[in-house]
């Protein structure tokens, strides 16, 4: 159900539309969760590890396409906020084709380099093989990834952010029965849970394809409605651009805080995997929150709100570090079951750097939904390079103490990167909001 966010109660509006995203992203962080918690169990600290070993390169390709969809999806809340819907069914047909080509391109480097990027990683040999396997499998189902991604981004730009949660609920029940099915049952290994991985994107891909048809004539694409429009793709690539490249720089820092890891062996790789997922539950759905402000500032900037959208910061700022401080102390107070639910009683050295990560990460928590938050509001008013430099700040900083680190700490080492990078990013972001947050700045530059 589309849900404008230009008139109302701010608060009421904020929580209404993200409550439904957070849920969708844990959702969707059970949905990852699930390969390697199967793999994990039936095949040991090996297949875990080979799974976290692709992850980074896997999320580089699938940020790639988050972040067209992304830009895409800003640009669709800001003409909705206007209620100008032909240029948002115009913008919606232009990213699926040219997302579409994007993808078909991203599929045939990821299945022909998979080999070569997990050597360049440095993962393990002894797990290298399983690594590139799952990498190929999961790169032949990036279409699907795509389309779900694109729907979603369009739904939520007209304020639906109900109908992903179902899909993914869906989904997810999908993914669990097939993961123990094709990797438990069929004892089909790391292959088995990317395969189960494809076919459950692919039905997240259809289920949203049939309830925009159904249900969404404001985005129902005929044959005649998928064109590209030259003025529209412009602007689609100068936003989708700039996201796909800020997500792109996000994920090859991890990727190269991975790389380090992978060196400290394969206890250290089956560690911080599993303490990456646990991150995930904490983190992922700040970005749904961020996702909140975002489509409430563009839809806001498109119908000239202007005195709204501060408003709307400040509240989300609250929701968002309640969240996270809940989650926070339950991590800590909770990380060895947690940690118990990826690793074996027995694999008593991944289990103790998996403790080392989690204490010194949770006590700073907070610090990533300050800088989320900021990351939605700058990226609803158009300002998307902020969001760039800001990311172009941290990931360095992260990269850099990490390594410096890693002999003495081990994966502790990224806990205390990332907070130091995260702090850095605060104290930019809220330089440029004096510069480009206020009203008046607003006001000015919608111009």
């Amino acid at each position: 159900m589309a849900r404008d966010m230009t008139k109302g109660n701010i608060t009421g509006h904020l929580i209404a539309y993200a409550v439904p995203l957070v849920f969708g992203n844990l959702f969707q962080q059970l949905y990852h969760t699930v390969d390697s918690v199967v793999v994990g169990q039936f095949y040991g600290k090996e297949a875990l590890a080979a799974v976290g070993a692709a992850g980074p390169i896997m999320n580089i390709l699938t940020f790639l396409i988050v972040g067209l969809s992304l830009g895409a999806s800003i640009l669709m809340a800001s003409y909705f906020g206007a209620k100008d819907y032909q240029n948002l069914k115009d913008e919606f047909a232009t990213s699926v084709l040219s997302g579409l080509l994007l993808t078909i391109v991203l599929s045939g480097i990821s299945l022909a380099g998979s080999r070569l990027f997990i050597r360049l990683t440095q993962t393990p040999e002894e797990i290298s093989s399983q690594a590139s396997l799952y990498l190929q499998i999961i790169s032949l189902g990036l279409i699907f990834t795509f389309f779900y991604n694109i729907f979603s981004a369009a739904l939520r730009a007209i304020g639906d952010s109900r109908a992903p949660l179902y899909v993914l609920i869906l989904t997810t029940v999908v993914n669990v029965f097939l993961d123990v099915f094709l990797v438990g049952i069929c004892r089909l290994g790391v292959s088995g849970a990317a395969i189960a991985t494809i076919i459950s994107q692919a039905v997240s891909a259809l289920a949203l394809f049939v309830y925009i048809w159904a249900k969404v004539p404001l985005l129902r694409l005929g044959i005649r409605d998928l064109k590209l429009k030259t003025s529209m793709l412009k602007k689609t690539i100068d936003f989708s651009s700039i996201s796909a490249v800020q997500q792109t720089i996000l994920y090859v820092g991890r990727l190269l805080v991975q790389s380090g890891v992978n060196a400290l062996g394969v206890d250290a790789v089956a560690a911080f995997n599993a303490v990456s997922i646990i991150d995930s539950y904490v983190l992922a759905p700040g970005d749904s929150l961020a996702a909140s402000i975002t489509t409430f500032s563009a839809q806001n900037l498109g119908a000239k709100e202007y005195e709204r959208i501060p408003k709307g910061l400040r509240k989300m700022l609250v929701i968002a570090e309640i969240y996270i401080i809940l989650t926070a102390v339950v991590v800590l107070f909770c990380r060895h079951p947690l940690l118990g639910i990826f690793l074996k009683p027995n694999e008593t050295e991944a289990l103790r750097q998996g403790m080392s990560y989690l204490v010194p990460m949770a006590g700073f928590y907070f610090i990533s939904g300050i800088t989320n938050t900021f990351q939605g509001y700058y990226r609803g008013i158009g300002h998307l390079m902020i969001t760039l430099f800001a990311t172009l700040v941290q990931i360095p900083i992260r990269v850099v103490i990490s390594y410096a680190l890693f002999g003495r700490l081990g994966i502790q080492a990224v806990a205390i990167g990332t907070t130091i990078g995260w702090a850095c990013m605060v104290v930019f972001e809220l330089l440029m909001y004096r510069r480009y947050g206020r009203v008046e700045a607003l006001r000015k530059n919608d111009r």
